[in-house]
């Protein structure tokens, strides 16, 4: 784990534009690549990712959902999450600002998923963890709710942006139990917030825009691949591949190491727009 005292100083200075000051325009393309797989242990795979563009492809957003649930219950939630978002998002962003559109989808999405169980007995406490990263303009924005992860790769170090709404992660971030306690703890795969299991959500969102720049990569993930594979791994291996490739590798670590979960991984590079392409700043793909 990159966790060394004299690597993070200077790592948070590879981030001066995470603040309330609007991002200077650049023009970009995306490389995405996307995988999700059900692992060696489950007999099915209730994980479900998605990555979207808006009509005019000014925006665009990427989701990871991790079901839970019996009955195939995780597996119903995690895709009406995704679809939530897939339908709603870009309606939603022309009439407030990414963070806000990001909350409404969700509780949106949380409203569906709990409706749904209400009239399906088989399906009470059917629920999802989500997390969401948008593409606008020349910034990120994320949403989560859940232990599903999204990462930043910048100038060959890796970063964690979300927080794990888990029980583990309180009690580590209330000095209750140290890191190599929380890693093998019995508890550390209980969530304390989920969409769709109660009326109201919890949804933990970035406070600004993040600035884009180019190189940059976001690695957003289910706890299939982050219990396995380390921070590391993950930087190693997406400097090294293009994202497709680098998605597939990394489930094939997890896999080798026993894939006691579904797995899921999506990648987005932030590369250079070709000299002839250089017309507006836009997101192209």
């Amino acid at each position: 784990m990159l966790n060394l005292p004299g690597i993070w100083g200077n790592f948070f200075k590879k981030f001066p534009r995470f603040g309330a000051v609007k991002p200077e325009p650049i023009s970009y393309q995306l490389e995405t690549g996307s995988l999700t797989d059900t692992g060696r242990s489950r007999p099915v795979n209730q994980d479900y990712i998605g990555l979207f563009h808006s009509p005019d492809k000014r925006d665009f957003i990427a989701v990871v959902a991790d079901g839970m649930g019996g009955h195939q219950a995780g597996d119903i939630a995690s895709r009406l999450a995704v679809e939530e978002i897939q339908h709603n998002f870009f309606i939603q962003i022309e009439r407030q600002s990414p963070e806000r559109a990001l909350r409404r989808v969700f509780e949106a999405a949380n409203s569906t998923i709990y409706a749904h169980a209400q009239r399906s007995p088989e399906n009470q406490g059917m629920g999802t963890t989500l997390v969401a990263l948008a593409l606008n303009e020349s910034a990120a924005y994320f949403a989560y709710t859940g232990d599903s992860r999204i990462y930043l790769v910048r100038e060959n170090e890796i970063k964690q942006l979300t927080k794990d709404h888990t029980l583990v992660a309180e009690m580590l971030r209330q000095g209750l139990i140290d890191l190599n306690q929380a890693k093998n703890h019995p508890d550390r795969n209980i969530i304390t917030h989920a969409v769709g299991t109660r009326k109201e959500v919890f949804v933990d969102t970035s406070n600004s825009p993040l600035s884009l720049q180019i190189g940059d990569c976001f690695l957003l993930c289910s706890d299939g691949l982050h219990d396995l594979v380390d921070e590391t791994e993950m930087l190693h291996q997406v400097i090294t591949y293009p994202a497709q490739s680098a998605c597939q590798e990394l489930v094939r670590l997890a896999n080798d190491r026993g894939g006691h979960d579904n797995i899921s991984v999506i990648i987005v590079k932030i590369l250079e727009m070709p000299a002839d392409n250089k017309k507006m700043p836009i997101t192209r793909v």
